[in-house]
């Protein structure tokens, strides 16, 4: 129920924000925009930055849809079946999708967020962090356990069958 819940408030809670953005205290505005973004945003920069958003955001939700269904596996009693590995499979890709979404999230929203500015003082960026280098490394790391499973399952399906 918790990841539904999260689930539907992701897409909520950044209209919210972008809606409100102009409204936030300085502090706060200097933690989530790039250090280009002057404020007060127009509509069309604030349309374009939740648009560059809910890229990352769309991937977090396919992840939490996955692990949704893969708890609800777990609460069947499936555990080393076929359905878990292709959870297991589908996170790691997510995983995967999310470090390159976030590359593409920051130069979109910084181009977003710039665009109304006079010529000259428009940007786009490129980086990265050391999380997403982490969200890489832990989606590999997720194929290769979901690789350990598929055997796992595959050695328990011919002993299964062994008489």
């Amino acid at each position: 129920m918790i990841l539904n819940s999260v689930f539907w408030a992701m897409p909520v809670v950044n209209a919210l924000v972008w809606i409100f953005m102009n409204h936030f205290p300085d502090y706060l505005t200097s933690e989530m925009l790039p250090y280009c973004a002057r404020i007060p945003l127009p509509a069309s920069a604030r349309l374009m930055g939740f648009a560059a958003v809910m890229i990352p955001t769309g991937v977090a939700m396919t992840g939490a849809f996955y692990l949704m269904r893969l708890f609800k596996l777990y609460e069947q009693g499936e555990i080393f079946k076929l359905n878990n590995v292709h959870c297991y499979k589908k996170l790691s890709r997510v995983l995967i999708w999310w470090f390159i979404a976030g590359i593409l999230c920051r130069s979109l929203l910084t181009t977003a967020l710039t665009l109304h500015h006079p010529p000259g003082q428009r940007m786009i960026s490129f980086g990265l962090t050391s999380t997403d280098l982490t969200t890489l490394l832990v989606g590999l790391i997720l194929m290769v356990i979901a690789w350990v499973m598929e055997e796992g399952r595959k050695l328990q399906e011919d002993q299964d069958l062994t008489v």
